[in-house]
């Protein structure tokens, strides 16, 4: 029975630092794998990163096409540009245009 005694008052003791123990590996654990832990947030920012550079790619594409547009209003309309566009979209030339064929595709 002493035996049984001395076991139990030990296991006591041992009770509350294996709890705190273990109640900070598992927070410990959830801070840096969780949800909302560092991974997570390693990633979030390499997110972040990728989406601004898509966005500036997008922005100098719609400045491209602004610039565009711009030449093609009424009250400055390029004639270069205009013949340029119309001949690309038709897929036409005229008879002293000399055309280069690519057969490397």
């Amino acid at each position: 029975m002493p035996l049984f005694l001395e076991i139990r008052r030990r296991l006591r003791h041992l009770f509350t630092p294996m709890f705190w123990l273990l109640l900070t590996v598992y927070f410990g654990y959830h801070a840096v794998n969780g949800e909302r832990g560092l991974r997570r947030l390693f990633e979030l920012k390499q997110e972040i990163q990728i989406a601004s550079q898509v966005a500036q790619e997008l922005a100098v594409r719609r400045t491209e096409m602004e610039q565009k547009v711009r030449q093609l209003s009424p009250q400055s309309i390029d004639m270069d540009m205009l013949e340029e566009s119309a001949r690309a979209l038709l897929n036409m030339g005229q008879e002293n245009d000399f055309v280069i064929l690519d057969t490397t595709e």
